[in-house]
C-alpha cells in the first residue's frame, strides 16, 4: 500500500532525528521510496518553541492502518519524544497524511490527517514529492490545497544546493540590537554538536584593530608550512565566502561547507546569526578534519564576539584603535578591555608593537588576572623583504606578529616550528585587498580594504607620490570624514562611490562632510565598477588608481573586474 507520512522535529538535532525515524520506519516495514526536502518551520500553535524541521516521506507497506499507527508509536518512542505542553516541543513527532486512497474515522485513528489543509510545513514538502496526489473526500490536489492557503511563508525549504545556500545566508537579517553581542546562543549551539571548539586543536585567537586579518592568514599559513594541518577562520571575506573557512591554505568546499551548514542548522534552526552560524561551521568542519591548530580572526572586539566561545591558547591583539564605539566605547580603555577579553585562563598572550599604552595596560592587567604570560613580537626583520616586496612595508608589522604568535602556539602545542620554512610561505598567504596590485586598462591599480585611520594612514605611506585618483567608499559606522579627508588631501582627486554592502554609506552625504574646498575636486559616482572606470579616463597610462575606504568596496571592485558581483551578507548590526 502505498502511504504518505509527515514528519517534524524541533528538539535536539532536528536532521539527525528525521534521519533515524525514517531509518526505523523501514526497519519495521514501511520502506520510504520518495522524501521531500527537509523545511524549516516556524513554531504555528504554542509559539515559545524552537523552530521545526518538516519533511513528507512517500512510503510503501504491507501493514494495517493500525500496525502502522504502531510502528509510528514504537519510532516516537525510540527517539524519546516527549511533549510538556500541548503542541509544545518534541524530538520527533509523525503523522499518516494518506493511506492510499482510503478514509478512516476511527478511535485514535484520522486519515486524511484531519488539519491537512491549513498546514503549510505538511503541504509543501507533500506538494513537492506529489503534487498531484488528490484528496479522497474534497478531489483537490496537493498543489492547489498549498496554493489556496491564505498565510504563506511560514515554511522554508532548506537549501539543496551551494548556490540556494548562499541565498539562504544572505537573506538572514543582522541580529537584533538586545541580541547582538552574547554568547550564548552560539555556546548552545556548539554544546549540542558536541563542542567542537574542544576538538580542533591549539587556538590562535587573533583580535584588533588593524592588521588582524592579514596576521591570522600568515599565522597560519606559517604552521603549515612547518606540516601541521591547520584551521583558519577569519572575516570578512573578499572574493568568496568560502574563503572564511580554510585548511592549510584551501577554501572549504561546497559539499562540506553545505553539510556544516545542515549540521548546524539543525541544532540551532534559525536561532544564530550569519557570523554565528559561520562561526559554528567553522569550529565543526576544523573538529571533522582534526587540524593540530586553528587560528580564528576575531569579528568585532573579542569579550563576546562568536569567536569567543572557543578557548583561546594563544591570545593575539594586534592594535587597539578607536572604533565601533558605539558597541565597545566610548573610551580607547573599553576598547582595549573587549579585545583583552579573548585572554583565557593559562593561555599565553601576544599584543601588538602598535598597542597604545593605555590599552596595554589593559591587556596587561587581564593577562595578569588569567594567569597569561604576556609577550611582544620579535622584529624578524632578515625574513619580511619577500612580504614587503609583494605587500607593502606596513605588512611587515603584521609578519612580525604572525611569525611571533605561530611560533607561540606551535610551543604550547609542542610542535615543531621552523622560521625559515614559515617565513617562506608567508608572501604566498597575504590575503586578497591589503595593497594588492593590478593593471587595469594600462594603468596601475592598487586596491586595498583600509577602513580606519589607523590603516589609511599606513596605506599612504607606501606611496611615493600622491596617487592620481582615489576611488573610496565608506561603512556608514566608521569615522567617514576623517577617512574621506585623508583620501582627498593624499591623492590628486577623489571619487566617491557606494559599496553594494547594506552597510555602506550615501558618498552624496559623504561629500557634505568634506570642507567646501576639498569638496569642489570631489566626485561621485554611485556604481563602484563605473567609478574605476571614470578614474581610468581621469589619469594617463602609467598613472596610478587607488581602491580604498572599506573591505566591502574591495571586493565588488575585484568581482566586478571578473564580471561578477560580490557576495555581501547582512551579517552586523548598523545604527
Amino acid at each position: 500500500m502505498k502511504v504518505y507520512l509527515s514528519l517534524g522535529s524541533n528538539l535536539g538535532d532536528r536532521l539527525g532525528n528525521l534521519e533515524k525515524a525514517l531509518s526505523l520506519l523501514a526497519r519495521g516495514g514501511c520502506r520510504v521510496v520518495k522524501r521531500s526536502a527537509v523545511y524549516e518551520t516556524a513554531p504555528l500553535y504554542y509559539l515559545k518553541q524552537p523552530a521545526f524541521f518538516n519533511m513528507a516521506a512517500a512510503c510503501e507497506t504491507s501493514l494495517s492502518p493500525e500496525k502502522l499507527l504502531t510502528l509510528i508509536a514504537g519510532v516516537e518512542a525510540a527517539l524519546r519524544r516527549r511533549r510538556l505542553v500541548k503542541n509544545g516541543p518534541r524530538t520527533l513527532d509523525v503523522d499518516i497524511l494518506f493511506y492510499g486512497g482510503r478514509v478512516i474515522s476511527g478511535p485514535g485513528l484520522r486519515i486524511p490527517h484531519p488539519r491537512l489543509a491549513e498546514r503549510e510545513f505538511v503541504l509543501a514538502p507533500l506538494a513537492e514529492i506529489a503534487p498531484g496526489l488528490r484528496h479522497p473526500v474534497t478531489g483537490l490536489s496537493a498543489a492547489k490545497i498549498l496554493s489556496g492557503l491564505k498565510e504563506r511563508g511560514g515554511a522554508r525549504k532548506l537549501p539543496g544546493t551551494y548556490s540556494e545556500l548562499e541565498a539562504w545566508l544572505k537573506a538572514l537579517p543582522p541580529p537584533a540590537a538586545a541580541a547582538h553581542y552574547s554568547l550564548a546562543p552560539v555556546k548552545a549551539a556548539l554544546a549540542a554538536l558536541g563542542n567542537p571548539e574542544k576538538k580542533m586543536g591549539t587556538i590562535l585567537h587573533i583580535a584588533g584593530s588593524t592588521g588582524k586579518t592579514s596576521s591570522a592568514c600568515l599565522a597560519a599559513a606559517a604552521l603549515s608550512a612547518c606540516g601541521h594541518r591547520t584551521g583558519l577562520y577569519t572575516s570578512p571575506h573578499v572574493k568568496s565566502l568560502r574563503e572564511r573557512i580554510r585548511i592549510d591554505g584551501r577554501d572549504i568546499t561546497e559539499k562540506d561547507f553545505q553539510d556544516c551548514f545542515l549540521r548546524v542548522e539543525s541544532v540551532s534552526a534559525g536561532g544564530l546569526s550569519f557570523f554565528e552560524t559561520l562561526t559554528a561551521m567553522a569550529f565543526l568542519y576544523f573538529s571533522l578534519k582534526k587540524t593540530r591548530f586553528a587560528v580564528v580572526e576575531a569579528g568585532l572586539g573579542g569579550r563576546l564576539d562568536a569567536t569567543n566561545a572557543a578557548d583561546a591558547d594563544v591570545a593575539g591583539i594586534t592594535s587597539v584603535s578607536l572604533e565601533h564605539l558605539d558597541l565597545l566605547g566610548p573610551r580607547l580603555v573599553n576598547v582595549a578591555s573587549h579585545k583583552a577579553g579573548i585572554i583565557k585562563e593559562g593561555s599565553s598572550v601576544l599584543a601588538g608593537l602598535a598597542v597604545p599604552p593605555a590599552a596595554l595596560s589593559v591587556i596587561a592587567r587581564r593577562a595578569a588576572e588569567m594567569k597569561a604570560n604576556i609577550s611582544r613580537p620579535s622584529g624578524f626583520a632578515a625574513f619580511l623583504g619577500p612580504v614587503t616586496k609583494k605587500s607593502g612595508k606596513f605588512q611587515a608589522v603584521n609578519a612580525a606578529f604572525a611569525l611571533s604568535a605561530a611560533a607561540l602556539a606551535a610551543g604550547r602545542a609542542g610542535a615543531a616550528f621552523s622560521l625559515n620554512k614559515a617565513a617562506a610561505a608567508l608572501p604566498a598567504a597575504i590575503p586578497p585587498g591589503r595593497f594588492q596590485r593590478l593593471k587595469y586598462e594600462g594603468r596601475d591599480l592598487v586596491v586595498d580594504g583600509a577602513h580606519n585611520a589607523e590603516g589609511v594612514g599606513a596605506l599612504l605611506k607606501e606611496f611615493d607620490a600622491k596617487p592620481d585618483v582615489c576611488v573610496a567608499a565608506f561603512m556608514r559606522d566608521k569615522d567617514i570624514s576623517r577617512l574621506a579627508g585623508a583620501l582627498a588631501a593624499a591623492s590628486s582627486k577623489l571619487i566617491l562611490t557606494r559599496s553594494l554592502s547594506y552597510r555602506s554609506a550615501d558618498p552624496g552625504a559623504v561629500k557634505k562632510l568634506l570642507s567646501p574646498a576639498v569638496r569642489r575636486g570631489v566626485e561621485v559616482v554611485g556604481e563602484p565598477l563605473k567609478a574605476l572606470k571614470r578614474a581610468v579616463r581621469l589619469i594617463p597610462k602609467g598613472g596610478t588608481a587607488l581602491v580604498a575606504g572599506s573591505l566591502y568596496l574591495a571586493g565588488d571592485i575585484l568581482a566586478g573586474l571578473k564580471g561578477r558581483k560580490a557576495y555581501h551578507p547582512r551579517e552586523m548590526l548598523v545604527k
